[in-house]
């Protein structure tokens, strides 16, 4: 869809990826999904402890993380044995694998409707990040039809459909988000990169512009702005977004796009 699109997929998946599934959707908390798992006839304690070791491990050593993750399912660790060998498999950039073991989990699964959503939801980024967007989709669309009224799960699926292209369906997704929880933060952002692909520049930066009025230090809104100002020839308050964002966020995907996007307009200028 954007770079914008991109680069904040990218920056999210690698922090919240792996936290997704039995942990709750979207860090809605271990303990919360933990307690129904548990309620279900579950985890003990001590089986919960052992899957918060696992998925620590397999989000700082993939390979260690992995070899444990087996060795637990075939000990008979069950579900969430088999999610933290999903998580370790993302770690290791292994996507399509991961995402089609995720899919089998949640075929699979005896949990309740929100940690089954949590699963595809997990699945549907697995997808995203291994470029298959068509089941990313039909991922994202069956964790909604589980749960309805979580917006981020509307976030999610807008995210498909924007790098796939589709910006009016993207919106649609991103306004049932912002319907369910208004100022939605990443709805808000990701609803002005439509607007901006679509040319409705009023649009777009009106929703930016209300984040940045919570939020000034937003880093993808201000990169995202920063688009918006160099549309309108504004390219001083353009390079002045990207700076702030390379101050704030240096090293991080969104930084990098920043810094790309000074440069070829240092060299458009140059050029001229």
């Amino acid at each position: 869809m954007s770079r914008l699109f991109a680069t904040s997929f990218l920056a999210r998946a690698t922090g919240l990826l792996c936290l997704a599934g039995f942990v709750g959707i979207y860090g809605a908390g271990l303990p919360s999904a933990m307690a129904q798992t548990e309620s279900n006839g579950g985890m003990t304690q001590e089986e919960s402890q052992q899957y918060r070791d696992c998925i620590k491990l397999a989000q700082l050593k993939p390979e260690d993380g992995f070899e444990s993750a087996i060795a637990w399912r075939d000990l008979g660790g069950g579900e969430p044995a088999r999610h933290c060998v999903a998580v370790a498999l993302i770690s290791l950039g292994k996507y399509e694998e991961a995402a089609t073991r995720l899919d089998a989990l949640a075929k699979d699964s005896t949990a309740g409707p929100g940690v089954v959503a949590g699963m595809l939801a997990q699945a549907g980024q697995a997808w995203m990040m291994a470029d298959n967007l068509e089941f990313a989709w039909r991922d994202q669309s069956r964790a909604l039809e589980l749960v309805p009224n979580n917006p981020q799960l509307w976030v999610d699926r807008a995210m498909a459909l924007g790098l796939a292209g589709q910006y009016w369906e993207a919106i649609d997704d991103l306004n049932a988000a912002l319907d369910l929880q208004p100022g939605h933060t990443e709805a808000l952002i990701y609803r002005a990169s439509a607007w901006r692909l679509l040319e409705s520049y009023d649009l777009a930066m009106t929703d930016i512009e209300q984040v940045l009025n919570r939020e000034p230090q937003n880093v993808q809104a201000l990169f995202e702005r920063g688009k918006l100002h160099q549309i309108a020839g504004d390219n001083d308050l353009a390079r002045q977004d990207w700076l702030t964002v390379i101050e704030l966020s240096n090293g991080t995907p969104v930084a990098d796009a920043a810094k790309a996007n000074i440069e070829k307009m240092d060299v458009r200028t140059e050029s001229n």
